[in-house]
């Protein structure tokens, strides 16, 4: 049965007298106990400490109230009073790899601040790293910053799950590989087959490479994997390069992307309700969506001003639904394969949508100027079923609705 939040707070603050926690305890972010049990959400008390460590919004509070109780372990910033401050010299990682340490099997709560990092926060088997909230709680990776990402799991043949990343924003600044980095070598040790890691609300910015990566060795990589409600900007690799199976992917974006905004190249993958916008580098393609594993079922997404496609679908058995391409593509004569709203490379296809060119539309400040097709056909595919609408009104550099041609097996229809 659900709780309303005060019985919650009323819960927390009996588990910490229970456990002898001190009335005097530090200070989360400038909330103290008596404060976060009164159910204060944001704010910042007299003499706390730089960087403020305000938690805002119930999520937060609810970590703040589990930490003062003692049933979570939190970081804070130096002279804080948090278990385990942050050293800025060293970097923000060791502390809360330490944190980490002491859960074991559990959550850490990082209090809201921007904290220097020098490597890499390494989350094991069934472990939670839980911030304020992506704008409140950053991590920024600093000059000496080493290792592959700014959250990784363990190296050599990691075989745990149920890792769960949220509410915490990773600036790379162009120095770390990977905001996050999640990869399985061998089938998990508990929860088989299925590793399924969650990261919901994470904020990703300026990576060398991939913004978001999960995969690894094992057959499906991060199978089962849950990702919600993140947002990856200027990425100098994929937005989101998902290279594992059975994942669930809803209500993210992407802003920019140097190869594209979303790879799924894990089968049987389900999007829902996601947006890229601005991605390619302006001399290579950059598609907003590539669908290249098999059965991917793709709902209410859009790509808009792309240098690139919109969508780019090669795995066989693929579905999309009420997906909208708006003046995704190159645009110049002669890149007619990278200037359209759908590019369907694979038979036993299903496309449902929208694919227009919108005056002034594109990716203009990477050269672009739009779409010439809504849906350009690879040869040979078939067992095709496109269904979309364009705009009757067709400013340039937009040409048409179909480029290419499909088998005998195939219903193509473009409106417009």
């Amino acid at each position: 049965m659900d709780r309303k939040p005060s019985d919650r707070r009323a819960l927390l603050r009996g588990a910490g007298m229970a456990a002898g926690a001190a009335v005097a305890a530090p200070f989360i972010g400038g909330i103290g106990p008596a404060a976060a049990a009164a159910g204060a959400g944001s704010g910042s008390a007299a003499g706390a400490s730089a960087p403020d460590a305000a938690v805002s919004g119930a999520a937060g509070s609810d970590a703040a109230l589990a930490a003062v109780s003692g049933a979570m372990p939190w970081v804070g910033p130096a002279d804080s009073g948090a278990p385990f401050e942050v050293d800025p010299t060293v970097g923000a990682q060791a502390a809360i790899n330490a944190a980490l340490a002491a859960a074991g099997q559990g959550a850490v709560f990082v209090a809201g601040g921007t904290y220097p990092v020098k490597g890499p926060v390494v989350l094991g088997d069934r472990q939670t790293l839980i911030g304020a909230g992506p704008v409140s709680t950053v991590l920024r990776a600093v000059s000496g910053f080493s290792g592959t990402g700014m959250i990784t799991t363990p190296s050599g043949a990691f075989t745990g799950a149920r890792m769960c990343v949220r509410d915490i924003g990773l600036e790379a600044s162009g120095i770390a590989g990977y905001g996050v980095n999640l990869q399985i070598g061998a089938k998990p040790t508990t929860y088989g087959p299925d590793p399924a890691p969650w990261l919901s609300r994470v904020f990703v910015s300026n990576t060398v490479s991939d913004g978001i990566y999960l995969g690894g060795a094992y057959s499906g990589g991060e199978r089962e994997l849950k990702v919600t409600d993140c947002r990856v900007e200027n990425a100098g690799g994929w937005a989101y390069n998902i290279e594992s199976s059975d994942g669930f992917i809803g209500g993210c974006s992407a802003q920019g992307g140097k190869a594209g905004g979303y790879l799924i190249a894990g089968g049987n993958t389900k999007m829902w309700g996601c947006k890229a916008y601005g991605t390619g580098n302006g001399s290579a393609p950059g598609p907003a969506f590539r669908l290249s594993s098999a059965r991917a079922t793709v709902v209410g997404c859009e790509a808009q001003d792309t240098w690139g496609c919109g969508f780019e679908v090669t795995g066989r058995g693929s579905s999309l639904a009420g997906c909208t391409a708006d003046s995704t593509g190159i645009g110049t004569t002669g890149n007619d394969r990278y200037s359209a709203g759908f590019y369907i490379g694979s038979s036993a296809v299903n496309v449902q949508g929208c694919a227009y060119q919108r005056a002034g539309g594109g990716a203009s400040w990477l050269g672009a100027t739009g779409m010439r097709w809504s849906l350009y056909l690879a040869s040979g595919v078939d067992y095709v079923m496109a269904q979309l609408v364009s705009d009757p009104n067709r400013p340039s550099p937009y040409q048409g609705g179909v480029n290419g041609t499909v088998g005998a097996h195939s219903s193509v229809t473009v409106l417009g």
